[in-house]
């Protein structure tokens, strides 16, 4: 009787086994798949690599600016080789829920590090505007949003290398506010309070 239940339990392990294994193969099939995917995607990027890094490592800077603006949605960074505003943001074609930011590579290749969050700082403040209804696309609600993760200095160096390439000017007061003074910018009292 003992060798008529062997052959049994051996058949129920593997009827349980098969039914196991078949969205495991799956899954690990899904799983290498992803891995190549991956690997082939980091490997493209690495062709656009700058000496202040990859588009990669530029995407990954802006994700942990998007955590500090509280802001959920998909961003990339691309590295083009002209971009006739130096930087600008867009949202992903298509049916892609999301945004891109593109930098043109000589710009790009002028700015510091600290200068490179900066304008990333800048495009997801229209990023921020974007996705925050009713308020109105304006570059100095982009840089009061900025202003939120970086510094007013950092922000002026980035515009001066700006006009520099495009061969224009403005007036930095306006784009950032008065600096040195107290006064709250108006559109910063209307903006919904950013926890750091």
């Amino acid at each position: 009787m003992k060798q008529a239940l062997k052959p049994v339990r051996l058949q129920g392990v593997r009827k349980s086994g098969l039914r196991i294994s078949r969205p495991t193969w799956q899954g690990i099939f899904f799983v290498i798949l992803l891995f190549y995917s991956c690997t082939c995607h980091a490997s493209s990027e690495d062709l656009t690599a700058t000496y202040s890094g990859n588009a990669g490592h530029l995407t990954q800077i802006a994700v942990d600016l998007c955590g500090h603006l509280n802001l959920n949605d998909r961003v990339e960074v691309q590295i083009d080789e002209e971009n006739s505003r130096m930087v600008s943001s867009e949202p992903l074609p298509g049916l892609a829920h999301g945004f891109r930011i593109s930098f043109d590579r000589g710009f790009l290749e002028s700015l510091s590090d600290q200068e490179i969050i900066a304008a990333i700082a800048h495009e997801l403040g229209h990023v921020w505007i974007f996705t925050h209804h009713p308020f109105l696309q304006t570059e100095a609600l982009a840089n009061i949003i900025a202003l939120r993760v970086v510094d007013r200095e950092t922000m002026k160096n980035v515009y001066s290398k700006l006009w520099a390439h495009t061969g224009t000017t403005g007036n930095i007061d306006e784009l950032l506010g008065a600096g040195g003074t107290q006064e709250t910018p108006k559109a910063a009292t209307i903006l919904p309070q950013i926890s750091r």
